[in-house]
């Protein structure tokens, strides 16, 4: 980490010598083994190795940045002059400029040491059980893609004001996606997934179980029926239909460019009582837990929506400075883009309610196991398919559905939300449980 650090530490020297009244120099190091499974076999095993050093510049407050993938001097001297001269054909902005640092707390759990040592052949042979799980499962079961990553590194930042942080993490995840195949007939869509930040804790085998699981359950998929009424939406289409609306909206760049349905509404209620969300960036063995972010400041663990009431948005420095108040800490994105805002680890509260009471409840309503579809995070509009979906009837899980379409606008069914279950599911970087909303127009074909 020290290493990398006075690469940092160089770089805002030679860019303050060569004219910029701020720099800034954000670098990454890391690793991996990459094994990716296509069309039922192991089709690439491969290390990886990633350097990246991103330079941004302040002169007269006008922003220049560049990118490089190597730490050598040649390399990065010619960086910081390309950003210099960026920056002098840059407009100016008075709320460009760098942050002053803020106390930071280390997290401990975000890096393994075993992480190094593991190699290619590890990383194939969890590859090939998740392939055999799945189509041993049944042979009807077709592995379109997906397949095994674990990765490990160290990234640093310093900048002129006195930003100095380092720190190193690792993570591993698996990804399994593809469909069955009956003759002619061919089921939905459906992918599984399982990741953690340490070498041991993900079950391939177990996640290819579950792949398989539901596509072959739905195989002999009907049209179902045309109604408005209640839909169980699962973590993968809660995350599609409703996280990523929210999540563009309390971005304060989003509230700022008056692009976000939710500018001008902290404090008031957006939603069911049932409807609570933080972002909290560290999270236990969380995808997106950090000490610092992509500014080296301390982010905040910051409740979102608590009790269906909007309670904060996301800053960075520049979205902070526009409104005279402090960055929360969400600065997000690698060394080779400037910051934009983001999310760290997305946390739904969980309901009082088993997901199989949740189903029992409803007399007539769509299970949606998946969402594909368009969803405008500006207006809130979504309108698409249901895949790998089953129809509600007297409380009971009935047939699988095809054909078979939700649409509405996300933000005026927030208040719509009537159950949210026990349970929760991680995809990356979000915990989220099933969600029942009702009032949502279904249309089958």
């Amino acid at each position: 980490m020290e290493d990398l650090l006075r690469v940092c530490d160089r770089v805002v020297e030679a860019a303050l010598a060569g004219g910029a009244d701020e720099a800034e120099a954000y670098a990454v190091s890391g690793k991996g083994v990459d094994v990716e499974l296509q069309k039922n076999d192991v089709q690439i095993a491969k290390s990886m190795r990633t350097d990246g050093l991103g330079i941004r510049i302040f002169r007269d407050r006008r922003l220049g940045f560049a990118f490089v993938n190597s730490f050598d001097e040649a390399g990065v001297a010619e960086s910081v002059e390309r950003a210099i001269g960026i920056a002098r054909a840059a407009p100016s902005d008075e709320h460009n400029g760098l942050p002053e640092p803020t106390p930071i707390e280390y997290l401990t759990g975000i890096y393994d040491e075993r992480a190094p040592s593991y190699g290619v052949r590890e990383a194939v042979g969890q590859a090939i059980a998740m392939l055999r799980a799945a189509r041993g499962y049944d042979p009807r079961v077709s592995v379109d893609a997906g397949g095994l990553v674990v990765q490990y590194g160290t990234r640093a930042i310093s900048n002129s004001r006195g930003v100095r942080a380092a720190e190193e993490g690792s993570v591993t995840y698996c990804v399994i996606m593809g469909m069955a195949k009956d003759g002619d007939v061919v089921s939905s869509f459906d992918y599984q997934f399982d990741g953690t930040r340490s070498m041991s804790g993900i079950d391939p085998v177990a996640v290819a179980t579950k792949f398989a699981e539901n596509v072959i359950d739905s195989l002999g998929a009907v049209k179902g029926e045309s109604f408005k009424g209640p839909i169980v939406l699962s973590p993968k289409s809660v995350t599609e239909v409703i996280s990523y609306p929210i999540q563009f909206a309390i971005r304060a760049s989003s509230v700022q460019k008056e692009t976000s349905k939710l500018a001008g509404k902290i404090g008031e209620r957006i939603g069911s009582e049932l409807l609570s969300i933080v972002d909290d960036s560290s999270l236990k063995d969380g995808f997106a837990s950090q000490s610092f972010d992509r500014e080296g400041l301390a982010p905040s663990t910051l409740p979102l929506v608590e009790a269906g009431v909007l309670r904060n948005y996301l800053y960075d420095t520049y979205t902070a400075r526009k409104e005279g108040r402090a960055s929360t800490g969400h600065a997000s994105g690698g060394a080779g883009a400037v910051p934009s805002i983001s999310t760290t680890n997305v946390v739904w509260g969980p309901g009082d309610t088993p997901v199989d009471e949740i189903i029992a409840g409803v007399d007539k309503g769509v299970l949606v196991t998946r969402y594909s579809g368009n969803v405008d995070p500006v207006s809130g509009d979504f309108s698409g398919s249901v895949k790998g979906g089953r129809m509600i009837r007297g409380g009971k899980l009935a047939e699988p559905l095809c054909g078979t379409m939700i649409a509405g606008n996300v933000f005026d069914l927030l208040p719509s939300i009537t159950a949210v279950s026990r349970e929760r599911e991680q995809l990356f970087s979000e915990l989220l449980p099933y969600v029942r909303v009702d009032g949502v127009a279904v249309t089958s074909g």
